[in-house]
C-alpha cells in the first residue's frame, strides 16, 4: 500500500484491512511514520516518537486492531511513558500508572506511535509553548492548529493518522477540530472515566476523547472508551448503546435552536455568521426544524466563574506534580501567563470556588429547561477567524491574565458552556472560510444524548462532505 491509498481509509477501514489479512499492523505503522517524515518538519505536531509502537495484546476482533495512533502529551497516561504536559516544569516526568481511558484505548487494538504536542498544561487554545515550540496548522502554517489538542488535530488533518487522542476542559477537542477540519466530540460528564487519579467530582470540566476525519470513527471510539470503571464516585446511568450502530439507522429529524449571538460580547464576525446561516439552510433542506433561540444567560456571568475553576485547576495540578518534578514554579519553569494562572489559583478562596461550582449547577438547570423545547442547539465553534500563531492567546506573552482571558473569550465564547454544564457537544467541519480554512459548526445536546450529535454529524457529513478536502500540508 502507498500513502496515497492509506489516506483514503479511516481508522475502521484500516482495521478491517488487518482483519482480512490484506495488510499488517507493522505495515500500517511504517506508512504512518512515512507520513510523519513528510509533514512533521512543517507542522511540529509531535513531542516524541517511540522506538517501537506501543501496543498491548488485543483480541483479534478488537475495534481498532493495528491502527496507528498518537496520545496527547497530557491526560492519557501510560505507565512508563513520559508525559511532559508541554512544560519545562514537568520535563522528564514519566507516568507511574495507566489511566482507565488509556487502557481502553490499548485494549481496542490501537498501536501508539508517540506523543502529540499541547500547550503548557493544556491551558490555552493554541498549541504553542517554550518547551515544544509552535505547532502549525496544515491548512496555513501562519494559523494556529488550535489547542490544547493541536498536535493530534494537525496529525489527523495532514493524513498521518486517521484518529488521535484529544481531551477537552474548555473546548480543547472542539477548538482544534474546527481549526484543522476534523470531527471533535466532547462527551457528557461521566460518560468516559477520568480514573484512577481524577474523577468527575474533582475535575468536572475535563473530558477525554479524540479528533477524527469521519463520524463513524468518532462513534466507534466512543464505544470503546465509554466503559464502566471500578471505583467511580458517581453512578453512570447512561443507556448501554452502541454509537456506531446509529450509523446504520435511518436519520432522525430534529428541532434545532441556532444562536447567532454569543452571551458575552455578541461579536460574531460576518463571514462566520454567513456560514452559520448557510448550514442552517442545509439543515432545513434535510428536513430539520431550525429556529433562532438560546437559553437566557443574562443572570449568569459565566466566563469569570469558569476562570476561577480554570485557575484553580492550574494551581492544583502543579501542586500535585511538585513532589515528582523537584522544580520551583517560577519564570524559569513556567510561561508568563501560566505563572499568573497559578498565582491567581493560589488566592482563590473556598467561597469563590463554591460560588463557581454553584454557577455550574445553575447553568446546567438553565440548559436542562431549554432542552425541554429543543433537541439540539447550534453555534459556530469559533466566533472570530482562526488567529495567527504568536498572538496574545499564547501563554508565552506579556499580557495580563485579564487581557489573556478577554482575548481568548472573543474567539470561543461558547465552548466552555459544555464543560461547565457537563452536556455533550461536537464540532463538525462542515463550514469553510473564503480562503479555504475550515470552520467547525458546534452542536450541543442534552445530557447523555451523544446519539443525537452522532446522528446530526453524519447527516452533515453526507450533505456537506469534508473527508476529501485536503490541506496545503498533506502526506500524499
Amino acid at each position: 500500500m502507498k500513502l496515497s491509498e492509506y489516506v483514503t481509509y479511516d481508522a475502521l477501514g484500516l482495521s478491517d484491512l488487518i482483519k482480512k489479512g490484506e495488510i499488517t499492523s507493522e505495515e500500517l505503522a511504517s506508512l504512518a511514520l512515512e507520513g510523519v517524515n513528510k509533514v512533521n518538519d512543517q507542522l511540529n505536531a509531535i513531542v516524541s516518537l517511540f522506538d517501537q509502537p506501543y501496543k498491548e495484546k488485543a483480541k483479534g476482533d478488537a475495534q481498532f486492531n493495528g491502527v496507528p495512533f498518537f496520545i496527547k502529551d497530557i491526560g492519557a497516561s501510560i505507565a512508563g511513558i513520559p508525559q511532559e504536559n508541554g512544560s519545562r516544569y514537568t520535563e522528564g516526568f514519566v507516568s507511574p500508572f495507566t489511566s482507565y481511558f488509556a487502557q481502553n484505548v490499548l485494549d481496542s487494538g490501537f498501536q501508539v506511535l508517540g506523543r502529540s504536542a499541547c500547550p503548557e498544561f493544556g491551558l490555552t487554545l493554541t498549541t504553542e509553548s517554550i518547551a515544544q515550540g509552535i505547532t502549525r496548522n496544515p491548512w496555513n502554517r501562519e494559523k494556529i492548529a488550535g489547542g490544547s489538542s493541536g498536535g493530534s488535530a494537525a496529525l489527523v488533518a495532514s493524513g498521518v493518522v486517521p484518529l488521535a487522542h484529544s481531551n477537552d476542559g474548555g473546548g480543547s477537542t472542539r477548538i482544534p477540530a474546527s481549526c484543522c477540519g476534523n470531527v471533535g466530540l466532547k462527551t457528557s460528564r461521566g460518560r468516559v472515566s477520568l480514573g484512577p487519579i481524577m474523577s468527575d467530582i474533582t475535575s468536572p470540566l475535563i473530558n477525554e476523547g479524540c479528533n477524527s476525519k469521519t463520524v463513524r470513527d468518532t462513534a466507534a471510539f466512543l464505544d470503546v472508551v465509554s466503559k464502566p470503571a471500578k471505583g467511580e464516585g458517581i453512578l453512570n446511568n447512561f443507556a448501554n448503546e452502541s454509537f456506531l450502530e446509529i450509523m446504520k439507522k435511518s436519520p432522525k429529524k430534529y428541532k434545532i435552536a441556532v444562536n447567532f449571538e454569543d452571551w458575552e460580547t455578541g461579536n460574531m464576525e460576518p463571514e462566520i455568521r454567513s456560514e452559520l446561516e448557510r448550514i442552517c439552510e442545509s439543515l432545513r433542506v434535510l428536513g430539520h426544524t431550525v429556529g433562532e433561540a438560546s437559553p437566557d444567560l443574562s443572570s449568569v456571568d459565566y466566563i469569570p466563574m469558569f476562570s476561577i475553576l480554570w485557575y484553580s485547576m492550574a494551581y492544583t495540578g502543579l501542586k500535585q506534580l511538585a513532589p515528582f518534578t523537584n522544580r520551583a514554579a517560577d519564570s524559569n519553569s513556567l510561561e508568563p501567563v501560566t505563572l499568573q494562572m497559578v498565582e491567581a489559583g493560589k488566592k482563590i478562596t473556598n467561597l469563590e470556588f463554591n460560588q463557581a461550582i454553584a454557577t455550574l449547577n445553575h447553568l446546567s438547570r438553565l440548559f436542562g429547561d431549554f432542552f425541554n423545547d429543543w433537541d439540539l442547539m447550534l453555534t459556530p465553534t469559533f466566533y472570530k477567524k482562526t488567529p495567527n500563531v504568536g498572538g496574545p492567546i499564547t501563554l508565552n506573552n506579556d499580557s495580563s491574565l485579564d487581557d489573556w482571558l478577554d482575548e481568548a473569550g472573543k474567539y470561543i465564547p461558547s465552548t466552555p458552556i459544555a464543560n461547565m454544564t457537563g452536556i455533550p457537544a461536537i464540532s463538525v467541519p462542515c463550514g469553510i472560510f473564503s480562503d479555504n480554512l475550515p470552520l467547525g459548526m458546534q452542536f450541543f445536546a442534552p445530557m447523555g444524548k451523544e446519539n443525537r450529535l452522532i446522528d446530526i454529524a453524519r447527516q452533515l457529513e453526507e450533505s456537506e462532505p469534508w473527508k476529501d478536502r485536503r490541506p496545503e500540508i498533506f502526506v500524499a
